[in-house]
C-alpha cells in the first residue's frame, strides 16, 4: 500500500459502519433501473467501484412515496417490498469486494412533475410555490400528508435495512422536499412547519426520528445537508452550521454529507470545469468545526493529493469523488498501489454523465466508455490473434484506439503529423474554463506508454508510408477541418453564404488561436450553439474585441444547458459586454455589412456591422481515409473524420475500434440488454 496518502487511505467508523478508507461516491442518478428496481447494470456499475477500492458508495435517489415522480421512470422506488431481493443482490455483490454501501432516501417535492408514465399525480410541497425546474405548482401539504410522508419514509428505511444496506442517508439538499421545508425560498407556511428556523426544520427531525425508530440504534443513519442556497433570501452557510448543530443535538445521526445549491442554480451543485477542484471544501470545514460526527465533503475533487490534504488538515472525514469514480472506478486502488499517475481523471465536462441524464439517457462518461457498460465490456481481454495496426491521428479518438489495441496485445504504431498529441483538444484548452481538459491528452499518453504504443510525431501518413509499415489493420482518426462557408441547416440549399470568401471572414479555430486578420468589432455567426462557440466569443472578448453573436437558435448557446455550463457562460460573457440576437441568420456578407433575416417571418432585420466575421462550421477531414480504402483492406475511421461531433463520440469510437467492434451485430447495444445480462464482475472473474 502506498504511504503517500496515509490519511485518505485510513479506515473510518461511521456509526455502526467501518469503511476501509476515506474515498466515497455520493448518491447520483444513473438511470439504470427498471420498474423502480435495481438491474444488473446497477450491480455491475457499483461492483466495479467496490472492486476498484472505494470505501463507501451511496446509491440514490431512492424515492419514498409515489408523489415523488420526476418525469423520468428510471428512478428507484424505495417503498417496493419486491425490491428487497434485488437490493440484497446489489449489496451482497458490493460487500463481496470490501466496500460499504448506504441507500439515500428522498422525495423530490415540488421539483418534480405531476406527469408519470401512465397517470397524473399531485405534487407535494411545503407551500404553493412554483418549481424552478418544471414550473409546476405543488399542493401545500396538509398534516395528514406530512404524517403519511413520515410513515412511508420510515418504512423505506426498514426495507433498506432488509435489503442489506449498511445505512441510509436522509436527503435534505438540492431543493428536494425536506430542503424545501427548510428553505425560505419554498416554505411560506405559518403553522408549526413554517416561520422560525426550528419550525422549518421540524419535518426533517420527525423523519429522522421515525427512521431511527424503525431501524434501531445499531444501524447507520445520516443526512445530506445543503451548505448554501446561493440565492438571495435563501439559506446560507450560517444556516447550514445551525442545522448541523441542531440535528446532532436533537436527533440520533451518524454523519453529515454536504452539498450546495438547488434547482434555481443546479449548476452550482455539480460545477463544470470552470470552478477549481474542491470548491466546497472550505465551507465544509466550517461545518466540520462544529460537528462531533463524521463530515463528508464534495466538490469536483479528482486528485488523491487534494483528498489527502483535506483529511489530514481536518476539513472533512470523507472525501466524495463521485465524478472522479465515474471516470475511473479503480481510482482508490491506483492511489493505494502507488499508481496515481495512471488515474483517468474526470474533466467535469458533464457531457457523458449529467448531460445524458437531461436527455433521458443512462449515465456514461466522456473519458471512460466502459462506465455504465461494465457488464458488456468488462476488463480488456487479450486478443487471440495479435496483429500489426497503424493508427493515423493523435487526437482523442486516435489515442484511445491505439491505447486499447495495444492493451489487447496488438503491435500499434500511431502517426501524428504535428509535433504534439491532442488534436482539437489543443484548441479547446485555450478557451476559458477548459484548462483542465489537458488531462485527457496527458492521461492517454500515460496509458499508451504503459501499453507500448510506438508514437511517431511530426509524421505525415501517406500511402507509401503505410505500405512500408505493412499493417494488418488501419484506424484513421484525422479529425476535422474548419470552414468559413457559413452553411446552416436553416437554409440548406445555400452551400456557401455570399461574401463568405472575403478576407475578413475567419473560422472558429482561427478566432481561438488568434489570427492577425481579426480586428475591431467581431460578429460570430453561431450555427453550433456549443461550448466551443461560447469559448471563442469569450476569447475574443478577453482580447479586447467588441463581440456580437448572431445565432439561428432560439437561445444563446443552447447546447450548454445539459452540461450545466450555460449559467456560468452567460454570466461571464454578458459581464464582459457580449451582445447577441437569436432566431436570425445571415443571407449575405457585403464587406463589413451582414444582411440579416428573421427565421420565422423571413423578413429582413436591420443590417449588422462587423469588421471581422467568425463562422462556426467544420467538416470531416476524410480525404486520407478515402484514399487508403483504395489500397488497403481493413481500413476503419473514428471520431470527427466520420462526422463532426463531440469528445464523447471520439473517445467512444476509438475505444470500440480498439476492441475491434466494427460489425454492427457486435458494435451496438440495444435498450434493456445491459440491464438484463449477467456480469462476470460480480464473481470477481
Amino acid at each position: 500500500m502506498s504511504s503517500e496518502y496515509p490519511h485518505l487511505l485510513s479506515p473510518l467508523t461511521i456509526g455502526s459502519t467501518e469503511v476501509r478508507n476515506r474515498i466515497m461516491q455520493t448518491a447520483h442518478a444513473k438511470m439504470y433501473s427498471q420498474n423502480g428496481q435495481d438491474t444488473q447494470r446497477d450491480v455491475d456499475y457499483q461492483v466495479a467501484r467496490a472492486k476498484g477500492g472505494a470505501g463507501l458508495l451511496i446509491t440514490g435517489n431512492r424515492l419514498v412515496h409515489p408523489t415523488s415522480t420526476t418525469g423520468n421512470q428510471r428512478f428507484m422506488w424505495a417503498y417496493l417490498k419486491d425490491a428487497v431481493a434485488t437490493n440484497q443482490r446489489l449489496t451482497g455483490a458490493v460487500h463481496e469486494h470490501g466496500a460499504k454501501i448506504f441507500e439515500q432516501l428522498n422525495h423530490f417535492g415540488g421539483n418534480a412533475t405531476s406527469d408519470s408514465a401512465d397517470d397524473i399525480r399531485v405534487l407535494w410541497g411545503p407551500s404553493n410555490v412554483k418549481s424552478p425546474s418544471y414550473g409546476e405548482m405543488p399542493k401545500a401539504m396538509e398534516r395528514e400528508d406530512i404524517q403519511e410522508l413520515i410513515d412511508w419514509w420510515a418504512h423505506c428505511a426498514e426495507l433498506s435495512r432488509e435489503g442489506g444496506f449498511d445505512g441510509t442517508e436522509v436527503h435534505i439538499a438540492h431543493s428536494y422536499l425536506l430542503h424545501q421545508f427548510l428553505s425560505p425560498l419554498y416554505n411560506k407556511r405559518t403553522d408549526e412547519y413554517g416561520g422560525s428556523f426550528e419550525n422549518r426544520l421540524r419535518l426533517t427531525r420527525e423523519v429522522i426520528d421515525a427512521v431511527r425508530a424503525k431501524v434501531g440504534s445499531d444501524w447507520t443513519v445520516g443526512i445530506r445537508l445543503n451548505l448554501h442556497d446561493f440565492m438571495p433570501g435563501g439559506l446560507d452557510l450560517d444556516d447550514a452550521i445551525a442545522a448541523a448543530t441542531h440535528l446532532q443535538e436533537q436527533c440520533e445521526i451518524d454523519f453529515i454529507n454536504v452539498s450546495a445549491a438547488g434547482y434555481h442554480n443546479i449548476h452550482m451543485a455539480m460545477q463544470p470545469s470552470d470552478e477549481p477542484d474542491g470548491y466546497l471544501v472550505e465551507m465544509t470545514a466550517r461545518v466540520k468545526a462544529v460537528s462531533s460526527i463524521p463530515v463528508f465533503t464534495v466538490g469536483g475533487i479528482k486528485d488523491p493529493v487534494l483528498g489527502e490534504e483535506i483529511v489530514a488538515s481536518g476539513k472533512a472525514d470523507m472525501v466524495a469523488m463521485t465524478r472522479a469514480l465515474i471516470a475511473d472506478p479503480d481510482f482508490a486502488n491506483k492511489a493505494a498501489e502507488g499508481r496515481a499517475d495512471e488515474i483517468i481523471h474526470c474533466i467535469r465536462g458533464n457531457q457523458g454523465c449529467i448531460g445524458r441524464i437531461y436527455k433521458g439517457f443512462p449515465v456514461s462518461c466522456t473519458v471512460n466508455p466502459a462506465t455504465g457498460r461494465e457488464g458488456r465490456f468488462g476488463p480488456l481481454e487479450p486478443t487471440e490473434d495479435p496483429a500489426r495496426w497503424v493508427v493515423i491521428g493523435g487526437g482523442p479518438a486516435g489515442m484511445k484506439a491505439a491505447d486499447t489495441l495495444a492493451k489487447r496485445g496488438h503491435d500499434v504504431t500511431l502517426l501524428e503529423q504535428s509535433d504534439e498529441l491532442g488534436g482539437q483538444l489543443k484548441l479547446v484548452v485555450k478557451t476559458p474554463g477548459r484548462h483542465m481538459w489537458n488531462v485527457v491528452t496527458r492521461d492517454l499518453k500515460v496509458q499508451m506508454a504503459l501499453a507500448g504504443v510506438d508514437i511517431r510525431l511530426g509524421t505525415t501518413a501517406t500511402v507509401d508510408l503505410i505500405r512500408e509499415l505493412a499493417p494488418d489493420g488501419i484506424v484513421v482518426a484525422t479529425g476535422a477541418l474548419p470552414t468559413t462557408t457559413g452553411f446552416s441547416s436553416v437554409t440548406p440549399m445555400v452551400d456557401r453564404l455570399p461574401g463568405s470568401e472575403q478576407d475578413n471572414v475567419v473560422n472558429l479555430w482561427e478566432a481561438i488561436e488568434g489570427s492577425d486578420r481579426i480586428t475591431g468589432r467581431v460578429v460570430l455567426l453561431d450555427d453550433d450553439g456549443s461550448r466551443t462557440a461560447a469559448g471563442a466569443a469569450e476569447v475574443l472578448l478577453d482580447r479586447g474585441h467588441q463581440v456580437h453573436v448572431v445565432t439561428r437558435w432560439n437561445a444563446l448557446f443552447p447546447f450548454t444547458l445539459g452540461g450545466l455550463d450555460m449559467a456560468t457562460l452567460y454570466e461571464r460573457t454578458m459581464r464582459k459586454g457580449m451582445t447577441y440576437q437569436v432566431n436570425q441568420w445571415v443571407s449575405a456578407i457585403e464587406g463589413t455589412t451582414l444582411k440579416v433575416f428573421n427565421l420565422y417571418t423571413g423578413e429582413a432585420e436591420p443590417d449588422v456591422m462587423a469588421d471581422t466575421i467568425v463562422t462556426t462550421g467544420a467538416k470531416p477531414d476524410d480525404a486520407l481515409y478515402l484514399q487508403l480504402k483504395e489500397h488497403f483492406d481493413a481500413v476503419h475511421r473514428v471520431g470527427d473524420c466520420v462526422a463532426v461531433r463531440k469528445l464523447d463520440h471520439a473517445i467512444y469510437e476509438g475505444y470500440l475500434a480498439g476492441r475491434e467492434l466494427f460489425d454492427p451485430r457486435e458494435r451496438y447495444i440495444y435498450e434493456g440488454e445491459l440491464e438484463a445480462e449477467a456480469a462476470d464482475l460480480i464473481h470477481g472473474d
